[in-house]
């Protein structure tokens, strides 16, 4: 599948409009199938309806339209409320929290619902009419839909039911442990989605070394647009290369910023290929990649674990000042760096079921994870004390859980430099001795 389409179809599932679009359209077929069933049915069948059997088609108008106002009223003000819950997370605790919130099931289905009703409403109101005075060929009768004004009722009352949940979930909505709950467990869910990768095979059988190939013979595949990388086709590009006998290396990841010009792919051609086969080689590559306005989460973990730096450094700003929001997050790094711990880092040499090495990645590795969420948080944690110990008992805690020593010796770097900056920030001579001897319990 082109890259383009994998993005389209992420940011189609991920839009504000993507459940209620389908949930309308359900709404659709429901009206014109129990339209039919009216249709079908007599008058005597429809009388077992009871206290739902409307007998002239005035009343059932008036049911029908009175359904259809309030609806589209509940959902412009749920889409208004929606709105306001927007606007103050954003502004609280970082305007890249904004896509979580368009993109909340709860907050899609509660439109989608009202707006479901609406239309079903609409569309039965239509084809309630009343008959002709007058006989002829083409005098119409009266029509009353009895089965779908017995829907319509309970579309509202599940509409009642629906807009009573929503007002309970958007406080739940804004509440910061929720909000960091469900930042962290997305981004730990996505460290166990992407590692392994799932690109060619870890070469063992024959080894590989890259400064075997010559600069002199690559050939560059360019961007011909800027933006950020927002999705990557791994197994496109390994059929390219297994189709074409080819090495290629992956020069940018999601999450990359590009400009035009820059250089996306390195390829290198195992036989001769003349220029307009390489040409049609290069833009089948182009095509595998997809760029956007923005970072996405889509195959870039990085983009969470910034959104989690990024509401602790405004939970510890001056203006803020809120150090238990700080350590939450810092809960939540200590998920992720477990995630990433236990990890299966893949192989940055990916090889075909011959064992031929095909594709050069550059994977995110436990080192480049953590530097990128304890070194962008040192500065602001940093500056309190509390948050200061915390993250040392977490950091401690990671120590003792690690498998190897490479991942010890990272952790005690970054217990290091945290000291280093903590002691230097802080005032009380009693804080920068407990940090001293904290310290020496870590390392």
């Amino acid at each position: 599948m082109n890259a383009r389409l994998i993005k389209f179809w992420q940011d189609l599932q991920s839009s504000y409009y993507f459940i209620p679009g389908i949930m309308v359209l359900l709404t659709v077929i429901l009206a014109t199938a129990t339209a039919y069933i009216d249709a079908q049915l007599s008058a005597e069948i429809a009388r077992k309806l009871d206290i739902f059997y409307a007998i002239e088609p005035g009343g059932a108008r008036a049911v029908l339209a009175t359904i259809a106002g309030a609806m589209m009223t509940v959902a412009a003000v749920t889409f208004s409320i929606t709105m306001v819950a927007v606007t103050t997370a954003s502004g609280q605790y970082g305007p890249r929290l904004i896509g979580n919130f368009m993109r909340d099931r709860a907050n899609q289905f509660t439109l989608g619902t009202f707006t479901s009703t609406f239309v079903y409403a609409l569309l039965v109101l239509r084809i309630t009419h009343a008959g002709d005075a007058s006989s002829g060929p083409d005098t119409i009768s009266q029509f009353v839909p009895n089965l779908s004004l017995l829907v319509a009722v309970i579309m509202t009352l599940v509409s009642v039911g629906v807009m009573i949940f929503f007002i309970h979930h958007i406080p739940e909505t804004l509440n910061v442990g929720n909000i960091l709950a469900r930042v962290g467990k997305k981004l730990r869910d996505n460290i166990e989605k992407t590692f392994p990768a799932d690109l060619g095979k870890a070469t063992e059988t024959k080894k590989f070394d890259r400064r075997s190939i010559p600069e002199a013979s690559a050939h560059h595949v360019c961007a011909e647009s800027e933006g950020f990388v927002q999705a990557v086709n791994d197994s496109a590009m390994m059929r390219l290369a297994i189709e074409h006998d080819l090495v290629i290396e992956l020069m940018k990841q999601p999450g990359d910023f590009i400009t035009n010009g820059e250089e996306l792919v390195s390829i290198w051609p195992q036989k001769d290929i003349d220029d307009e086969t390489l040409q049609e080689i290069s833009a089948s590559f182009k095509k595998t990649y997809a760029m956007g306005k923005e970072r996405t989460a889509h195959q870039n973990i990085l983009f969470l674990a910034d959104e989690l730096v990024e509401i602790l450094a405004r939970a510890l700003s001056p203006g803020v000042n809120d150090p238990f929001t700080a350590i939450n997050c810092i809960n939540w790094f200590k998920s992720s760096l477990k995630a990433m711990m236990r990890a299966n880092i893949p192989n940055p040499y990916r090889a075909d079921d011959n064992g031929d090495v095909r594709v050069i990645t550059n994977p995110i590795d436990f080192k480049h994870f953590a530097d990128n969420m304890l070194g962008q948080s040192r500065n602001y944690v940093a500056t309190d004390f509390n948050v200061t110990c915390r993250l040392l008992d977490i950091l401690d805690d990671l120590i003792e859980s690690a498998e190897n020593t490479s991942q010890k010796k990272i952790l005690r770097a970054h217990a290091r430099a945290l000291n280093i900056a903590a002691t230097d920030s802080q005032i009380v001579a009693a804080d920068k001795d407990y940090l001293k001897k904290r310290l020496k319990m870590v390392t």
